[in-house]
């Protein structure tokens, strides 16, 4: 589910968000400037994506830079999230 959710990432901040991609990226790259680039209205966007995607909600408490700064750090609370859903609706 990791690797799924980051390509998914990775493929909206290229595709619907166009942002060039740095050259390398691994759980380390930081989501703003010196990374992925996102600001504010591009974290926004992303969020609503994954929302889209995965049927979950990202309160942008929970994406605070100061808690989530790196692409593996929100993949973790995107799959965390995830997680929760399928257990949740497998439980019903």
């Amino acid at each position: 589910m990791h690797d799924e959710t980051r390509a998914f990432v990775l493929s909206v901040v290229r595709d619907v968000i166009n942002l060039p991609l740095p050259d390398e990226t691994d759980d380390l790259t930081p989501l703003g400037d010196e990374g992925l680039g996102l600001e504010s209205l591009a974290t926004i966007e992303l969020m609503l994506q994954l929302e889209g995607e995965y049927g979950i909600e990202l309160p942008e408490s929970e994406l605070d830079p100061k808690v989530v700064s790196t692409l593996g750090e929100l993949v973790a609370v995107v799959v965390e999230r995830r997680t929760r859903v399928t257990v949740g609706g497998a439980a019903q």
